[in-house]
């Protein structure tokens, strides 16, 4: 398994840097996805800047870390930790508080279910008109994951006792916050088998600028991300220690980001996968009551994970009288994923969507004939199906703003279109520094991978997978980057040319 996992990681890496190298994929004002082959001196400067960047991080980390006896150098550490901590939190806030969009889409009408939940009040927004044509509460009826995502946005009005949605982004600072402290705790675990550039991890944390950026989006990402991080973090504490307090705060983390979103669903196998490959390495170790325990929190973490999302759900479908066969088909997001659309190839498509929005049954019974058809399609034309998911993959993984500038946008002449290039351009490259430190940590430790390193490989490789068969958005594969940077900080060893050309020549005598 640990070897299926380790080279599925590496095909996707190799692809993801040879797509960011040819290609670049701007959104436009329609959120169209048009992808653009790059110039060879724009090439050169990914390359040139890459290593800089890469350079700086190891001389500052060989000057400043390297002695850890040195009483200076342990303080200036401090203070640049604490200096890069607090001008993140603040550029945070200060984009939250002067980047001030409008609440629009889905994220209004997920807010106005939270209202909804918070006031008790049945006639105040559930008859209003959504953008797809229908009310809300037939919207809600139809997207019983954005019951789980208000649900919780409603528990935060009762916390704070207001209900204004704008505030709601709060939720948001707090959660890149929490982004950045679990991922320097997990490269502390890692850290335990492996050396790590402490540098390199803060300039992969702290100038991944969409991520702030996108703080003031509302819909639940950022926080969910966050948990899903600390979840992963805790779960290693528990194969380190064998603590059962650590699965059980994992897990109650995990439900909470299932209510936010559904893709968590990812980290939650993955994390599956990690406790089973842990009793497979120990299973000549333990007793076989250990053994049991082990397969018991298993159960428990998935229980505790998911059947609480259900329990809300079916609550506020018993409460409103929501008809449980008008529920959005699945199906229809996996058509989008096959379907050349409008954004681009497997991107949301609203002549999928609105359909099955209004004639669920129907469509569900139509879309299942359509996957068929166009499986058969696929099979028939594997030059056509190449092409297609090569355009597919290349316009989710080389859309390096994450739509964070798309979804700022407060105006038809808005001043953030300036920053798209230098935007593209800087996160194209710590994208390719991160996927190229993984490739090499990968290939030099191919023999001793921890179960902790496995661990973060197996989520990244199964939402590279995941958003292939699924509707395709560029912000959706922030989670997969971010989980790889802890993966990029491992030092990379120099390789010894004088030894290789000595064995060379031993060769050829």
């Amino acid at each position: 398994m640990k070897k299926i996992i380790y080279g599925f990681a590496i095909i996707c890496l190799v692809m993801i840097v040879i797509l960011n190298i040819i290609y670049t994929t701007y959104l436009n004002a329609s959120e169209q996805a048009v992808i653009h082959v790059n110039h060879l001196v724009y090439i050169i400067g990914l390359v040139i800047t890459g290593i800089l960047i890469y350079s700086i991080s190891e001389i500052i980390y060989k000057y400043v870390y390297k002695d850890m006896n040195s009483e200076a150098k342990k303080r200036l550490r401090k203070i640049l930790k604490i200096g890069a901590f607090v001008l993140y939190i603040v550029f945070n806030i200060v984009w939250v508080v002067f980047i001030n969009p409008k609440v629009i889409g889905d994220s209004v009408h997920v807010c106005n279910l939270a209202q909804t939940f918070y006031r008790n009040n049945l006639e105040e927004f559930l008859q209003n008109p959504t953008y797809m044509g229908v009310t809300l509460k037939e919207y809600m009826q139809a997207y019983p994951h954005q019951i789980t995502l208000a649900f919780v946005y409603s528990i935060f009005f009762r916390i704070i006792h207001f209900d204004i949605m704008e505030f709601l982004r709060v939720l948001n600072v707090l959660g890149n916050i929490g982004i950045v402290i679990a991922l320097y705790k997990m490269n502390q675990q890692i850290s335990k088998k492996y050396e790590t550039n402490k540098v390199r991890l803060g300039i992969f944390i702290f100038t991944f600028i969409s991520l702030p950026m996108l703080s003031t989006y509302i819909y639940g990402d950022i926080p969910s991300l966050a948990l899903c991080l600390f979840s992963v973090y805790f779960m290693m504490k528990y194969r380190e220690t064998k603590k059962i307090i650590y699965p059980i705060v994992a897990s109650i983390l995990t439900m909470i980001a299932y209510m936010m979103r559904m893709n968590s669903l990812i980290f939650i196998i993955a994390t599956v996968i990690y406790l089973l490959l842990n009793i497979w390495k120990e299973w000549s170790k333990e007793e076989w009551k250990n053994r049991i325990l082990q397969m018991a929190i298993i159960i428990t973490y998935i229980i505790i994970s998911i059947a609480p999302a259900s329990l809300v759900k079916n609550y506020y479908f018993q409460k409103y009288g929501l008809d449980k066969n008008k529920i959005y088909p699945n199906e229809s997001y996996f058509l989008m994923a096959m379907e050349e659309g409008p954004r681009g190839n497997g991107w949301y498509n609203e002549n999928i969507a609105g359909p099955a929005l209004k004639n669920p049954k129907e469509m569900k019974i139509e879309y299942t004939q359509n996957i068929k058809d166009r499986l058969t399609y696929f099979s028939e034309n594997l030059g056509y199906t190449l092409q297609f998911y090569s355009k597919k993959i290349t316009s989710m993984w080389t859309e390096n703003t994450y739509a964070a500038i798309r979804n700022n946008t407060v105006g038809e002449e808005d001043i953030l279109e300036d920053f798209i290039n230098p935007l593209t351009f800087y996160q194209k490259v710590l994208l390719l520094i991160t996927c190229l430190c993984s490739i090499i940590v990968f290939i030099q430790n191919r023999k001793n991978l921890s179960m902790e390193v496995i661990f973060l490989i197996t989520i990244f490789v199964g939402g590279f997978a995941f958003h292939i068969l699924w509707e395709a958005k560029s912000r959706y594969i922030i989670p997969y980057i971010v989980i790889l940077i802890p993966v990029a900080t491992i030092h990379i060893h120099k390789f010894n040319v004088r030894k290789n050309e000595n064995i060379f020549r031993n060769k050829r005598i």
